[in-house]
């Protein structure tokens, strides 16, 4: 295992972790931890001194993980110290994931270390539903499209869900209703919409 040619420590001098660079130092490991040994400066003040840094094997959790409407068990290591929070967003098994649902000490909760965690429940996230209301006159009819996360859905837009075409007059968004500006697809609710001819 090489030695890192910077780490993030504490200054004695700076009083808070800054980034040092290292003179020399050696990195092992033993029953999944890894620790670093060694001589470091720091970049921000060019105090020299020893350093040890330690870091906790990785916990394997079990996690559920949402595909659609298939779901399966897997796992997930995480550093035992790590706070862990529903909503954090993550790369897995090369998708892009959100966690929904944590569960410690035999209840939900909205956050925990990593060490106190018996199952985290995740939603795979690369592609996000986003429902329509499309007011046709005298009826409204839902719609479903599938947006990446970070699109963004603009008030006043023009769009199209098959054959027709509508603007967008009004988001319901996670935080409440827009009525002006844009939202991203990810905090989406509803988007309200009214047909058009074209």
């Amino acid at each position: 295992m090489g030695t890192p040619g910077s780490v993030s420590v504490e200054c004695p001098t700076c009083g808070e972790e800054t980034r040092h660079t290292v003179i020399k130092g050696k990195v092992s490991e033993k029953k999944g931890a890894i620790s670093f040994e060694g001589t470091v400066k720091c970049t921000k003040c060019g105090t020299v001194h020893h350093a040890v840094i330690k870091e906790s094997a990785p916990l394997d959790i079990r996690t559920i993980i949402s595909e659609g409407r298939e779901s399966r068990r897997t796992s997930v290591a995480i550093p035992p110290e790590e706070l862990v929070m529903v909503g954090d967003e993550f790369m897995h098994e090369g998708s892009l994931v959100r966690i929904t649902a944590i569960e410690s000490g035999g209840r939900r909760v909205q956050q925990a270390h990593a060490s106190d965690i018996e199952t985290i429940w995740l939603k795979r996230f690369d592609h996000v539903e986003v429902k329509f209301s499309i007011n046709k006159g005298e009826r409204t009819v839902s719609r479903k499209i599938s947006a990446e996360p970070d699109e963004e859905f603009i008030i006043g837009d023009y769009f199209q869900i098959d054959r027709d075409y509508v603007v967008i007059h009004k988001i319901k968004a996670t935080y409440g209703f827009v009525e002006n500006g844009s939202v991203p697809a990810r905090d989406i609710v509803r988007v309200y919409a009214k047909k058009i001819r074209r």
